[in-house]
């Protein structure tokens, strides 16, 4: 004993010091983790419930959950100068409307039977009653009608003396339609509704060059005009081609496809508000023409239904929040949303064959994302039960008394408080939640259950059979030798993924930084609730099992005569079948070439794939494929291809007058510009309006501000300007006959042109936001002025010009960390390479698999590929310091670390696997990325922790630790060296491990207990024979 400790001291003065530090800290991990084995398994029950309460206190956090869907507050930075301006925006232009869609689909809409069908929404719709009554006719957006020949008697009378002098109402109310419309995103967009609302031209004038310039705004007395347009009817606001037969069911029902061709093709004019009206721009998908050029059929029609919002019901408090848009709509508004989107799930089911209908509105999103809460917890309920039978076949054995379903239930239930936890937390302190958390509690299934495996391998390597072998060690100095083993390897691996994502949560993207705290803390929550709860469940259920009673019938007890085990259920099949697969084929010569060449194979295939990978984001995929706004959407982008995104242009406290000359070459530079489709421009209009028929000369000539309010006032009610009255928001009221207030802020809708992917619309974006600053404009004294472009898709352009930047900074800031800690549980800058080069490899794979999968570089996969550091270093990790702490040959170093800890290594990976295995179902895009991604993720990080790097650590792998003794451990054979050990009594029941914390010092009760063998109690490195965090 005495030439042992001596020889010790030796061995210790000759150590590295990075190798002292790190056995250091193995040594105090090991003595803390013993004592705290001791404690929880002394008190199981005290812990127990203390696990409940204190989960049951965090709980208390949901109290304050809520769900965030707006992007701009999920994947923009906060700080930024878009994600003010949307909030801006938001607060100080809501819109005055809300929007409800259908597309029609058919072999050829333009038939009977569909407009029978579209007839018959109509009428549904008007029969919708909500609030004591309150139908379509209350609370739709209301426009003028326009046909003064049809008002009342006495508007007719007053309008007779003007009548002769006017000219036809064909050139006083045409309008120029639009050609091509493509209705944005529902998600959300906040604004988009000024754009279809005001753009649809009730009031516009044709302005083309050889129209006539007789205008009535000016023609006609003040008092005159503003009474005929002060005093015309209104009517509901619906985009419908059965209004071109005034709704009226006799002739719909009697329609020929003759007189619909006719119709759709000439009748320019609304039977319903007078205005001029083209149908055919509605019209969608494959569209037909005849010799004449008339259209005869197409694929798809769209129809649109408009709500005002009651802004009175607002302010008294009566409105619900829409979360997806962050939009406030009234009660009324609310409640109708939702009963038309029950009325077009019912008539979806119940339309002619042949015919579909596709339908979205306002709160579909967030309709759409609480249905999903309920599937998504049926989803994770059938996770944990497949985790729960593949637990207890893992960690019990094939006998009545050795089953043990409940501790199972105690490790699953581990993980299922550390989400409730880690919701708790995050809810507490008003973090984020969005859609990508759903994936949380799939992930922590995933890697959360291997602590359990962790500590269940190592008491099975400590004490394989306490049955047969009875040991007088008490269960709580059992539990405490077990945890000294396993608690060093759950505490790295935690702590690898804590690293990875806690570097992940310096991300400037809210979203993302939210789910990596989430995730940060229901890691740890794992890990305190396995040492805790599970530890103090194992000690209450192996007292169980050596009291021989039934594992699903405690009650039931069993004499030693009644009950022994069988052999075959003593036995691991899997051992087997691993180590002959292994050591038979893929340690020998030809074994190794293979891999080395398959490795290489691999790299340079993915590299390729790397090389072509994509970029692109977009929030839509976290919608179920098979929901109707998924389903709306598709069918819009494949039936209206579109002229690209809506957007405006907005300028607050501009002094216009001042500005006239530089807001002039803007406006021409702006639709010169290649960025840009169409401009919607006020200016544009006045300029030709008050040059016309006032006689100024913009912009050469400076306008008196007085005038220009004077004009303006006539200009936004007159045929040509009135279409731009909506974008205005004014310091007073403005109505007909006065001059215009100060102008606050006005919007100026454009539209991008169709751009093709993430390369196309940044540097557009870019571009844009570049013209609009270079304009030199005056502001109002005293008053903050901006003019700034914004856009509901520039959301998903402004995340996608930042992820792939914070793709890479952050996985490289894990992986630095992940090595970091690493490094110092191997102490050894070649095997640290080594594991660097395993995780290097792996991201290679995952990022080339990604792209022949068809799969982007998006949210989805910046999570993945952040954890994917984590979980490849674990891999690698435990082989290496397997490897490290026996001594011989590198053959049979390799074999060792195989052996002892492979088939765990693999044990973990398949238990991920098998946690998200159900998300390869899912209707879900964003879930269906996540399987995909994580299943490479573990097939290519196992591959190169498990089979590449022990062949690696075959030909040119390191020295093991200094203080390794040497034992018989020749090439080949695979055995685990046993180095003398020094018995000693336990001292305040902690065993002494000074000189060597790999070999731990039997207490000296356990040494001289002959029931005990010997052989259960040789020195072990603590993560030799451990499961790996997965």
């Amino acid at each position: 004993m005495g030439c042992c400790k001596v020889y010790c001291k030796k061995m210790q003065e000759r150590q590295p010091i990075l190798e002292k530090v790190s056995l250091a800290i193995q040594g105090s991990l090991e003595n803390f983790f013993y004592r705290w084995g001791v404690l929880v398994a002394t008190h199981p029950f005290k812990f127990i419930f203390g696990a409940f309460m204190f989960t049951a206190l965090l709980a208390l956090g949901f109290i304050n959950f809520t769900q965030e869907n707006r992007p701009d507050k999920l994947w923009i930075p906060r700080d930024s100068k878009f994600a003010s301006d949307t909030e801006w925006l938001r607060n100080n232009f809501p819109s005055p409307l809300r929007e409800s869609f259908a597309i029609f689909t058919a072999e050829n809409v333009l038939v009977p039977e569909v407009m029978q069908a579209i007839f018959e929404i109509h009428e549904r719709v008007g029969r919708i009653s909500i609030l004591d009554g309150k139908k379509w006719e209350d609370l739709c957006f209301k426009l003028p009608i326009t046909k003064f020949n049809e008002a009342s008697k006495y508007r007719r009378r007053r309008r007779r003396s003007v009548a002769t002098t006017l000219p036809s109402r064909e050139v006083l109310m045409t309008s120029e339609n639009r050609t091509a419309r493509e209705e944005d995103t529902f998600f959300g967009h906040a604004f988009d509704d000024f754009d279809n609302a005001f753009n649809e031209d009730f009031f516009n004038e044709v302005s083309s060059p050889h129209v006539v310039d007789w205008d009535p705004s000016i023609e006609l007395p003040v008092e005159t005009y503003c009474s005929m347009v002060n005093s015309l009817d209104e009517a509901c606001w619906e985009v419908n081609p059965t209004e071109l037969w005034s709704f009226n069911r006799s002739l719909i029902h009697n329609l020929t496809k003759d007189d619909i061709v006719q119709v759709m093709n000439y009748q320019l004019t609304s039977p319903i508000f007078g205005r001029k009206v083209n149908y055919t721009a509605e019209l969608g998908g494959k569209i037909t023409h005849n010799e004449k050029g008339e259209i005869i059929g197409a694929e798809a029609i769209r129809l649109k239904f408009v709500v005002a919002i009651n802004q009175t019901a607002v302010d008294l408090g009566k409105s619900m929040s829409d979360f997806s848009t962050g939009e406030t709509a009234d009660e009324g508004t609310w409640l109708w949303e939702k009963a038309w989107t029950e009325l077009m799930q019912n008539a979806s089911k119940s339309l002619p064959r042949g015919i579909q209908v596709y339908y979205a509105n306002g709160r579909s999103w967030g309709d759409i994302t609480e249905s999903l809460i309920f599937e998504d917890g049926m989803m994770l309920v059938v996770g944990f039960l497949v985790m729960f039978v593949y637990i207890s076949i893992m960690i019990g054995r094939f006998n009545m008394v050795e089953q043990r379903p409940f501790l199972s239930i105690a490790g699953i239930t581990c993980v299922g408080f550390a989400v409730i936890v880690a919701y708790g937390i995050g809810a507490m302190c008003f973090l984020l939640y969005g859609p990508v958390n759903k994936i949380l509690p799939f992930m922590l299934l995933g890697i959360g259950i291997d602590d359990m495996f962790v500590i269940m391998q190592c008491w099975s390597n400590l004490y394989p059979s306490c049955l047969t072998k009875k040991c007088k060690q008490s269960i709580p100095e059992r539990m405490g030798m077990t945890m000294k083993h396993a608690g060093v390897s759950i505490t790295v691996t935690s702590l690898t993924d804590v690293a990875a994502f806690g570097v992940g949560a310096s991300t400037i993207m809210p979203g993302l930084q939210s789910f990596c705290i989430y995730a940060a803390i229901g890691i740890i929550a794992v890990f305190l609730l396995q040492a805790t709860f599970f530890v103090a469940c194992f000690a209450v259920d192996q007292k169980r099992l050596e009291d021989r009673r039934n594992g699903f019938f405690p009650w039931i007890k069993y004499s030693e005569s009644e009950f022994t085990p069988s052999e075959w259920s003593q036995k691991s099949y899997y051992q087997s079948v691993f180590e002959w697969f292994f050591f038979k084929i893929i340690l020998t010569p030809i074994g190794k070439t293979i891999v080395i060449l398959m490795t290489l194979g691999f790299l340079g295939v993915n590299i390729y794939g790397n090389l072509l990978l994509k970029q692109e984001f977009d929030p839509v995929w976290f919608l179920p494929d098979d929901s109707h706004l998924a389903l709306f959407i598709k069918t819009r982008e494949n039936n209206y291809p579109g002229t690209g995104n809506p957007a405006f242009i907005v300028a607050e406290n501009v002094n216009w007058t001042a500005s006239f000359e530089s807001y002039d070459k803007f406006s021409e530079m702006f639709k010169s510009s290649d960025e840009i489709y169409s401009f919607e421009n006020w200016y544009d209009d006045f300029k030709i309006y008050a040059n016309q028929h006032f006689g100024t000369d913009i912009p050469n000539k400076p306008l008196d501000p007085k005038l220009f309010q004077k004009y303006m006032g006539k200009f936004l009610y007159s045929p040509r300007g009135s279409k731009h009255r909506g974008f205005f928001k004014l310091e007073g009221n403005f109505s007909c006959g006065n001059n215009l207030p100060t102008i606050k802020m006005v919007m100026m809708p454009f539209r991008f042109r169709k751009f093709a992917g993430a390369a196309e619309h940044i540097p557009g974006m870019h571009h844009i936001k570049n013209i609009v600053a270079s304009v030199n404009l005056t502001y109002n004294t005293g008053k903050h002025g901006r003019m700034i472009p914004w856009s509901p898709a520039m959301v998903t352009w402004e995340t996608d010009e930042l992820i792939t930047e914070e793709l890479y900074k952050n996985v490289l800031f894990s992986f630095i960390s992940v090595l970091g800690t690493t490094f110092l549980l191997l102490a050894n800058i070649r095997v640290c390479f080594f594991c660097g080069l395993c995780v290097i490899f792996t991201l290679i794979n995952v990022g080339g698999m990604m792209h022949f999968w068809g799969l982007t570089i998006d949210m989805i996969s910046f999570i993945d590929i952040v954890l994917a550091v984590g979980l490849c270093v674990d891999y690698a990790a435990h082989i290496a310091l397997a490897f490290m702490s026996c001594s011989g040959s590198r053959a049979g170093r390799a074999e060792y670390a195989v052996r002892s800890i492979g088939p765990a290594v693999l044990n973990g990976g398949f238990s991920t696997f098998l946690a998200i295995l159900l998300l390869a179902n899912s209707q879900s895009h964003a879930f269906k990325s996540f399987f995909k991604i994580f299943t490479v993720v573990i097939c290519f990080g196992l591959f190169h922790g498990l089979v590449f790097l022990p062949v690696l650590l075959t030909l040119i792998g390191p020295q093991p630790f200094s203080n390794t003794q040497d034992g018989k451990n020749e090439p080949g054979s695979g055995t685990s060296p046993k180095p003398p050990v020094e018995l000693r009594p336990l001292t305040n029941g902690n065993a002494n491990h000074s000189h060597n914390n790999h070999h731990y010092q039997q207490p000296e009760s356990l040494a001289a207990d002959s029931s005990c063998p010997q052989e259960e109690l040789l020195p072990m490195d603590p993560l030799n024979s451990i499961t790996v965090q997965s």
